[in-house]
């Protein structure tokens, strides 16, 4: 899904833009838009509901939760209406900007205990402090460097108290691959005139080592192989136990329109997410994906 919006965002921006921009300002350029991304109709929300349907097995009343990464605060609100305490960091200060307005919107302030500048890789929280812990829609995708991604997921840990449940999602390689090919044309000409850009280059890279600095609006991001993402969550965070893995949004991969037309029908959609929800956790359903999510629990 959030393909999708950096698409339909970035079509007329991009022939502005250069390869380098920032994660900080491809954020700030679209704080209002990514509020709105797991929203906008059945096929984005998708995503959103997976998530939500995961965390949800291990709510209790009241918790205090961690939403790192979570931009314009779409979980945070979502968990503060379920009376959870709860406590927002991202690194744009635009996205807090419209987390802010937000939170006063859905009166949901006196369940907001902190809205936090700051980066996943160094938490400004002590040891041991949440019920649970997000990093959800991909912010594990714009660290650059593998030692940075397992310090990031280190401290997700150690803020999350023994038992704690961890809930990571990033974006996936297969899916990013796929959609080379479906929107060949269309890179091609959006980026084409550009001397710095080759495809085919740049289809190489993302291939060989999921790095890429164009696709998300020509800033940087790291695309996953779901067998990657498990390896390096087990080894960075020994003390946990694996949950989950998740294919967020296989059901609607590459068929948007299609499936906008299904969730018309509630009887049909109803018997399209049981299907979904049935086997998103088959590893092998975990490449049809555009976000995988790992969920692990911290050791008592």
């Amino acid at each position: 899904m959030m393909f999708n919006f950096i698409k339909s965002l970035f079509r007329k921006k991009m022939e502005k833009h250069t390869n380098g921009v920032s994660v900080r300002d491809f954020y700030n350029q679209s704080a209002e838009q990514e509020f709105v991304r797991t929203s906008k109709d059945a096929a984005h929300m998708l995503e959103f509901q997976t998530t939500e349907y995961f965390y949800k097995k291990y709510l209790k009343p009241g918790m205090k939760i961690l939403d790192a990464g979570g931009g314009p605060g779409r979980y945070t609100i979502d968990l503060a209406k379920q009376g959870n305490h709860m406590t927002l960091l991202d690194i744009s200060d635009k996205e807090l900007e419209v987390a802010k307005r937000k939170i006063k919107q859905y009166r949901v302030g006196k369940f907001v205990d902190s809205v936090d500048l700051g980066s996943i890789t160094d938490l400004p929280y002590k040891d041991n402090s949440f019920d649970m812990v997000l990093c959800i829609g991909g912010p594990l995708s714009h660290l650059r460097t593998e030692q940075d991604r397992k310090k990031a997921i280190k401290e997700l840990v150690r803020v999350a108290k023994p038992g704690a449940t961890i809930f990571i999602s990033v974006m996936a390689r297969p899916a990013v691959l796929n959609l080379c090919v479906k929107d060949f044309s269309r890179y091609i000409a959006t980026y084409g005139h550009k001397n710095e850009y080759d495809f085919w280059k740049e289809t190489n890279l993302l291939t060989k080592t999921g790095d890429d600095n164009w696709f998300v609006g020509c800033s940087y991001a790291h695309f996953y192989w779901p067998s990657e993402l498990k390896d390096l969550v087990l080894k960075s965070a020994k003390n946990t136990t694996l949950l989950h893995q998740v294919a967020l949004e296989w059901l609607n991969q590459n068929t948007h329109k299609e499936f906008n037309e299904i969730a018309k029908n509630k009887k049909q959609y109803k018997k399209w997410l049981d299907l979904h929800f049935s086997i998103c956790e088959h590893p092998d359903m975990l490449s049809l994906s555009a976000h995988i999510m790992i969920v692990i629990q911290k050791k008592k």
